[in-house]
């Protein structure tokens, strides 16, 4: 018996159970406060090989210098942990005690179980936007290379080789961009928590900066979009749905696909919508225009008899429950809608591919056309900040830029 002040730490025959072997099993007991915990040491023992009273195997046993080892070698474990917690002035439960002790040790993790970790912390926390960006990163990394991979073998040589690895599976530097900044925060977070070394961060040497993340044009003009509204999409039920989405997101402030998705009629108060903006939690609202009016009284026949409803026919409320079950749908469908987006700009002649952000990206640029301030376009838009707004904008001070240098 090990005690450290009133914590007591026993090896028992645990008899109340019988394994089909007829022995019973080792369980480590551990007492403190009146309280017990129990851990099966995952070895049993017949009752008259078991010394109860010197809590080991006796000496007839076969295997009693092996379990005398184990058991020595558990008892200490939990007696350096005690003392841990005693030199820390930290109290402990036996709980706490039992999951410290046998927890598995970080440092052994692999970049791909680390990788699992933190996508387990961002989808308790219901941030599934976020797990699934390292879900996606986890998933490139393992076209490339095993789970196996240690945080010591993510050195220069092996990022770069992945680098080509990605350009040769045709990945844009937008995206190459984002995810070695997923794997680097992956390695910071692992240097954070002891499982990777801060002396072999890759990231000093392999630059992040060098990859080509300037803003595409993702706007198109007012002429464009008339185009596109003009378009009779009767015939397409898929197509008119996807028009409608692009052109709500554009009347409708800018408001971007995953809170159209969220959007219930409860939200509707006389005309205006009230919603909070699920990438920043900032509340916001927008009177509706004649066009987004119109839009929304299509649905209602359909979804309208109930306030707590979804507007629009995305998300089930009696389906989608869970974070998870709502974000997995949202990602569904806004890819069916991007590709009937392109479609439909197709049939306009829209000079860019057509998703759900150049409708977003429309609206701030023509926004912007009018005079108005980036800070008003900013908070419309529901931005964190003026920085974020200047990048929708960035193709339209290049178009103001170009016709000066015309002039010149």
């Amino acid at each position: 018996m090990n005690r450290q002040n009133d914590t007591t730490v026993s090896i028992i025959l645990y008899t109340s159970k019988t394994l089909a072997n007829g022995e019973h099993p080792l369980m480590l007991r551990i007492t403190k406060d009146r309280k017990r915990k129990y851990q099966s040491l995952k070895i049993s023992c017949p009752v008259k090989l078991w010394d109860a009273t010197n809590q080991t195997v006796r000496k007839s046993h076969p295997q009693k210098r092996l379990i005398d080892n184990i058991i020595i070698k558990q008892k200490a474990k939990y007696a350096d942990q005690v003392l841990q917690f005693q030199n820390d002035e930290r109290d402990f439960t036996p709980e706490t005690l039992m999951g410290k002790v046998s927890k598995p040790k970080k440092k052994n993790l692999t970049v791909s179980a680390f990788m699992d970790v933190i996508i387990q912390r961002l989808t308790d926390a219901k941030q599934i936007g976020s797990a699934r960006v390292y879900k996606d990163a986890k998933r490139a990394l393992a076209h490339f290379t095993s789970n196996s991979l240690s945080f010591t073998e993510m050195d220069y040589s092996f990022l770069t080789k992945h680098e080509n690895f990605l350009r040769q599976k045709d990945y844009a530097d937008t995206s190459l961009s984002v995810h070695f900044r997923t794997l680097r925060s992956v390695y910071n977070k692992a240097i954070q928590e002891g499982i990777a070394k801060q002396n072999e961060y890759p990231f000093k040497a392999y630059k992040i900066a060098k990859f080509d993340t300037s803003t595409r044009k993702r706007a198109i003009s007012k002429d464009d979009l008339k185009n596109i509204e003009a378009i009779d999409l009767t015939a397409e039920p898929a197509l008119l749905i996807a028009q409608q989405y692009f052109l709500f997101s554009y009347y409708g402030a800018g408001i971007n696909f995953i809170d159209i998705a969220n959007l219930k009629w409860s939200d509707l108060i006389a005309d205006r919508i009230f919603y909070n903006r699920s990438k920043t939690g900032k509340e916001l609202n927008f009177k509706l225009s004649e066009q987004a009016k119109k839009i929304i009284e299509y649905w209602r026949p359909v979804t309208g008899h109930n306030p707590e409803n979804y507007i629009f026919p995305i998300l089930d409320k009696e389906k989608h429950i869970s974070p998870v079950q709502i974000d997995n749908r949202i990602h569904k469908v806004i890819t069916h809608v991007n590709s009937d987006l392109k479609k439909i700009g197709q049939k306009a002649h829209i000079p860019i591919p057509l998703t759900t952000y150049v409708a977003r990206h429309t609206f701030a640029t023509v926004l912007k056309k009018t005079g108005a301030h980036t800070a008003v376009i900013s908070e419309a838009m529901g931005h964190k900040s003026e920085m974020i707004t200047q990048t929708y904008l960035a193709s339209f001070e290049n178009e103001v830029i170009d016709t000066a240098m015309e002039n010149l």
